[in-house]
């Protein structure tokens, strides 16, 4: 698996993401305390996109059934509480989670070298 140069260093922004793709896997970028980092595209839930999510102290939150990843680790930090973005109460979390437990995102290898960032996705 090599590294595949997916974009320029000066497009990927804090808190902001940037749709990319290697080797046919879409994917978000965004940075987090200067270092640059790629996720998956899709929410681990049931697949729906994660570009109009929005990043805020390095985690990324579907806009669709509020589910948060810290974008550095992948790791769930909550699961299923929205429906389109609109907050809902704690009893329907459950039902909102359709049986999934929680899932982590994809995070994929990334490094910045002149002025450009690569990412490594496995093949």
């Amino acid at each position: 698996m090599e590294m595949i140069r997916i974009a320029n260093s000066a497009d990927v922004q804090e808190d902001k993401l940037l749709p990319a793709s290697a080797g046919g896997t879409p994917l978000l970028l965004t940075r987090v305390a200067g270092k640059a980092y790629a996720v998956s595209s899709k929410c681990p839930h049931v697949g729906m996109p994660l570009g109009k999510g929005k990043v805020e102290g390095g985690a990324i939150t579907c806009p669709w059934h509020g589910s948060r990843f810290d974008v550095c680790t992948g790791d769930n930090l909550d699961w299923c509480n929205a429906v389109a973005g609109i907050p809902m109460p704690g009893w329907t979390h459950r039902l909102l989670a359709l049986g999934k437990k929680p899932a982590p995102l994809p995070v994929y290898e990334t490094r910045e070298e002149n002025g450009n960032v690569f990412v490594r996705v496995p093949g």
